[in-house]
């Protein structure tokens, strides 16, 4: 992805997070804040409502309390005369009532008043519903919401006495209105912007709302008792429920409040803010493609650049004369590639001296290139041409040397390929040693690799050099795997990255043994016992020139999917014939030997195996003491 790709996106989701974050907030904290206001204002109608039926109640009392208590009425009530309407009526015109009744202390009706002249009002048969005799009983006022099948009724109950410091009465003035629309708008003219339900059990007996609405508020009852909300018309109402009386559950009201028309205000500024938003990444995306250019155009040609450095081009030069801080990276740049050119210089010419794996370490680690060494648990090998000194001296010069770089070329291919380090040539001799650190820890197992890819390598070079008249090169290598010396020797004049020691020496010994034995890859004992599927064969037991003890000395067949049937009987009657010999017993390995002649090391065991017939040595220890190299 470029650079440009990168900013604009890291642009454009800063402004979009930024304007989701601010929707966000405004819709969250805008909802909040409604349903807490409107709550309130639930709580604050309800209260207003409390108090101005309250208010209603006491007037109605107090009105017709004073009517009763005239004393034109008292005496009429003292002779106890049958027509009480003119009191009952005055009673409901002071007081606009809908009903008026007069009882007696039987609870029987001795006047009726009706508001529309209705002869026989729905609860004229009901008062047990009302609780008349409580009021006759203890001769005290009262008031409540009285619900009968055919409506809801707020109802006032005013006891009359004979003598007002009585404490029973003789009847009672009952002041009836009816819960219905006219009612409702009368009593809340202050709260007529929310909507308002009376119920009375499953019905609707007063709103100040559409039908339809009334209707839905009450068909959700359980969702306002359980959560205070509800929907109609994919839209959020907050809505409270309130009962007249908490041992009825049938009659009460519901006040609610559209909250999503609450919320249209704060919806009109949230597209405003989408508006204003979408104008300033907009207008940003502009400003970008401009200032963008700018800025990627310089870092776009150090791109280039750097990556003609990774492909090896140290020439490439970035042409960018600006002072700002690019023009500076670019002539960083610059300087960094002229460095770079002439280090490859001396690279490539110093690899042609010196194996690349070691001029690479030298090159990352400049503190080796100090005299002195370290001492390393590595594997190293020897391989030398057999009989190189006899068709040298037969060969014209041009030729020997053609014919030698090919030679040497194929094989510094092969170690190479086996995470080989190039020590030196010796002429026709290659030493090259295998470190840990670049064979992971399988030094010894690779070595053995390249010493078989080498033999490999040689006998697709045969028929080549025979076809130019070339001699048939046969080459000797031996392994030896231990503690040496890696680090530059030398002088403060010439010096050499090289290894010494013991077992690089013991490794040109065995080199040599391949001769006497008639073998082309000689490893010892600790390379033997660390390799992994190679097929080995155990040789002898050699005491060399400059060695006090035995040395165990094993030949490399090849790798253990490679050796065939034969080969490995081969093996195995050579491995008998050499316990027979260890033991003494000369003429019983010379016959096991007898029947081996086309194995090389069989021949030079049988050999000896004849002289020590001929020439038993007093004393026998198995080991053959090698006279020279």
């Amino acid at each position: 992805m470029s650079l440009n790709k990168k900013i604009f996106i890291t642009f454009f989701i800063s402004v979009t997070a930024l304007l989701c974050i601010t929707l966000y907030l405004i819709d969250t904290q805008a909802e909040q804040h409604e349903i807490k206001r409107i709550i309130a204002d639930l709580d604050a109608a309800q209260f207003q409502f409390q108090h101005d039926l309250e208010a209603e109640q006491k007037q109605i009392q107090t009105l017709t309390r004073v009517i009763t208590a005239d004393q034109k009425f008292r005496s009429f009530l003292a002779q106890i005369k049958d027509n009480f309407y003119p009191f009952v009526e005055e009673i409901g015109k002071d007081t606009d009532a809908d009903f008026v009744f007069m009882l007696d202390d039987e609870s029987a009706v001795r006047a009726l008043y009706s508001l529309n002249g209705h002869s026989k009002p729905p609860m004229e048969n009901n008062f047990s519903s009302f609780a008349v005799q409580t009021s006759l009983d203890s001769g005290v006022m009262s008031s409540k919401m009285v619900s009968l099948t055919e409506g809801l009724y707020s109802s006032h109950f005013i006891p009359l006495k004979e003598n007002l410091n009585d404490e029973y009465a003789v009847g009672l003035i009952v002041v009836c209105n009816q819960i219905n629309d006219g009612w409702v708008a009368k009593l809340l003219s202050k709260n007529n912007l929310l909507q308002t339900v009376f119920f009375n059990g499953r019905h609707v007996v007063a709103k100040n709302t559409s039908p339809e609405m009334a209707s839905a508020v009450l068909s959700h009852q359980p969702d306002i008792r359980e959560n205070g909300i509800f929907s109609w018309n994919n839209e959020r109402y907050i809505a409270k429920q309130v009962l007249f009386e908490q041992q009825n559950q049938q009659a009460g009201y519901i006040l609610s409040a559209n909250l999503d028309q609450a919320l249209r205000t704060f919806k009109q500024l949230q597209h405003q803010v989408i508006l204003i938003g979408g104008g300033i990444l907009l207008l940003g995306a502009l400003l970008f493609m401009l200032i963008s250019q700018r800025i990627t155009r310089p870092l776009r040609l150090i791109t280039k650049g750097t990556l003609e450095i990774k492909q090896g081009n140290y020439r490439h030069r970035i042409d960018y004369q600006n002072s700002d801080e690019v023009g500076q990276l670019a002539a960083a740049f610059n300087v960094m590639a002229s460095d770079l050119q002439e280090k490859e210089l001396i690279r490539s010419t110093f690899n042609k001296y010196v194996d690349p794996a070691i001029v690479s370490e030298l090159l990352s680690q400049p503190e080796k290139l100090r005299l002195g060494g370290e001492r390393k648990q590595q594997t190293v090998l020897f391989s030398d041409i057999a009989g190189f000194t006899e068709f040298s001296e037969k060969l014209p010069a041009e030729a020997l040397i053609k014919i030698l770089n090919d030679y040497l070329s194929a094989m510094t291919s092969e170690i190479s390929q086996q995470h080989g380090i190039l020590d030196k040539f010796i002429g026709d001799a290659i030493m090259a040693f295998w470190s840990p650190q670049l064979c992971n820890g399988h030094h010894a197992n690779y070595a053995c690799q390249s010493a078989l890819a080498m033999q490999k390598k040689l006998c697709m070079l045969r028929p080549h050099w025979a076809a130019k008249g070339g001699p048939e090169i046969n080459v000797r290598i031996g392994i030896a795997t231990g503690e040496m010396i890696v680090g530059n020797i030398g002088s403060e004049q010439a010096r050499s990255y090289t290894c010494i020691g013991d077992k690089v020496n013991y490794s040109s010994r065995l080199e040599s043994l391949n001769k006497h034995y008639g073998t082309q890859i000689m490893i010892d004992r600790q390379t033997g016992a660390e390799i992994t599927g190679f097929i080995i064969r155990e040789l002898d037991t050699v005491r060399v020139k400059g060695r006090e003890a035995g040395e165990t000395i094993y030949e490399l067949i090849g790798e253990a999917n490679e050796v065939d049937d034969t080969r490995l009987e081969t093996i195995s009657r050579y491995e008998q014939a050499l316990a027979l010999y260890r033991n003494a017993d000369f003429a019983e390995a010379a016959q096991i030997l007898s029947t081996l002649s086309a194995d090389g090391p069989s021949r030079t065991l049988l050999k000896r195996c004849n002289d020590l017939q001929q020439n038993t040595p007093e004393s026998w220890d198995g080991i053959h003491s090698m006279l020279d190299k």
